[in-house]
């Protein structure tokens, strides 16, 4: 994994910036394989404005190796192409998602990380994993996306370790690393400095949750606030789109989809004062629909909200299904 020599000199610049500052004002974008051609023409149309582009994502197997999925694999072949020339990094980021037989997956598996980080014997093994990783795909930058340790205190530290160990790894062979983190993840755990984190602002309400946004200015003051003083590179990672709440069930929406399903229903929404969210109620056949969703003007309020308190690099989960303009002018912020 030897790297040429104006790597060690871009990671030793990227290091030298200030804490929660490195890359200021940069945008990362996830572009997820399920939706990857959309994504992918948002991603031509965004550069020249993305500092790292992201391959959403590799998995694991029934046997805890990691997966590489013939979309992802795809997908992000095709990011590497359009980053080529460009200041944009391609990531590869791996998740606990399981596929437990074909086509049959667990997702965030929690008993899939208490497995990998059992014990220091454990963790090497997955370390050697990760490492074979990087060396078969060339990887640039490799990020971490492990969720739902939730409150796990003794887990958090084990995961500490390997991102401690990893980070050795990527350092020595100027790999960008970066790590996925949930809005709270300081009351859990003391992380290494050396990644860049991104924070998910959001997820306040969704599939757990009766009606709402997906952020609002409370949270986010609050997320700041728990990072405000950590040791490590902060960014702020937005999600757009949103939720339709039926009778029947939840459903996730894009912006298109969201727009489109108002559109159908003749029904104009309202901006939320507290979180700037679009939300609009309505009836159709009987069945009462509640829908909240992120376009790019909510998606610039929460992140004027996160560079008022000094984070000034921020994420966007995801491409795909954005109204372009507008989606253009969010990353085209200064």
């Amino acid at each position: 994994m030897k790297r040429p020599l104006t790597w060690l000199l871009s990671l030793a610049l990227l290091l030298s910036l200030p804490l929660n500052t490195a890359l200021g004002g940069a945008l990362g974008v996830w572009l997820p394989y399920w939706e990857a051609e959309d994504a992918l023409t948002e991603l031509e149309a965004l550069q020249g404005n993305v500092d790292a582009a992201i391959a959403f994502a590799c998995i694991f197997d029934a046997q805890d190796r990691p997966l590489m999925l013939p979309e992802t694999e795809a997908l992000f072949a095709a990011i590497t192409q359009a980053c080529t020339g460009t200041d944009s990094v391609p990531y590869l980021s791996i998740v606990n998602d399981v596929e437990t037989t074909p086509g049959q997956y667990d997702n965030k598996s929690k008993p899939l990380l208490e497995r990998l980080l059992a014990d220091e014997a454990a963790i090497s093994r997955h370390l050697e994993d990760l490492v074979r990783l990087i060396d078969r795909y060339d990887l640039r930058g490799l990020e971490l996306d492990y969720e739902n340790l939730k409150g796990d205190t003794a887990l958090w530290l084990q995961y500490a370790t390997l991102i401690s160990r990893l980070w050795d790894v990527c350092a020595r062979d100027a790999i960008r690393l970066r790590v996925v983190l949930p809005w709270d993840a300081p009351k859990y755990a003391a992380l290494p400095a050396g990644p860049e984190y991104t924070v998910m602002c959001y997820n306040l309400f969704g599939y757990h949750s009766g009606p709402g946004p997906k952020a609002d200015v409370p949270f986010l003051t609050e997320t700041c606030a728990l990072y405000q003083n950590q040791p490590y590179t902060t960014r702020m990672a937005f999600a757009n789109g949103g939720f339709a709440w039926r009778d029947s069930g939840i459903s996730a929406l894009t912006q298109t989809e969201a727009e489109a399903l108002l559109q159908g229903a003749a029904v104009t929404p309202t901006r939320d004062a507290a979180s700037q969210a679009l939300t609009a109620t309505f009836t159709v056949d009987g069945e009462t629909t509640t829908v909240w969703y992120a376009d790019t003007a909510t998606l610039a309020a929460w992140r004027a909200v996160c560079e008022s308190n000094g984070f000034l690099s921020s994420d966007l989960f995801r491409l795909g299904g954005n109204e372009l303009s507008g989606l253009l002018a969010f990353a085209e912020h200064p």
